[in-house]
């Protein structure tokens, strides 16, 4: 998880979760294990929108669940256009006024994202590199 503040990487607020119920590949399921825990932090401000990496699928799910815990607060997903080339915003809202705000937000967004990805493969590295050595 990375957090972002006014446009800046806030890095002592990032936060690491090592998948704990999810066996497999299951991007959507371990989503929703990371979300649900990061929700749990009471002390934890909640972040004025959610970026989620991922497309419909992803996006439905996370929507779900805040909808559940009664947090309302927009979700966009990041998805990878047809041609790998370029990321589509996928919103959980249908409200004009809020996509149109949101997808100003686009290049914010994807910088939020290429961060979290950097913090996760370092993350991974460290990780599968264990393994190796034990």
């Amino acid at each position: 998880m990375v957090v972002l503040e006014n446009g800046q990487l806030a890095k002592n607020q990032y936060r690491k979760f090592k998948i704990k119920a999810i066996k497999g590949a299951n991007d959507v399921g371990m989503m929703e294990e990371v979300l649900r825990r990061r929700l749990k932090h009471a002390a934890w401000p909640l972040p004025e929108v959610f970026v989620i990496d991922g497309g419909e699928g992803q996006v439905r799910r996370a929507q779900e669940i805040l909808d559940e815990m009664k947090i309302k607060i927009p979700v966009i997903g990041l998805a990878k256009g047809f041609d790998r080339k370029q990321d589509r915003l996928v919103f959980a809202t249908t409200e004009p006024a809020v996509i149109e705000e949101l997808s100003r937000g686009k290049e914010f967004f994807q910088k939020a994202r290429d961060e979290a990805h950097r913090f996760a493969v370092k993350y991974h590295r460290s990780v599968r590199g264990k393994k190796f050595l034990n």
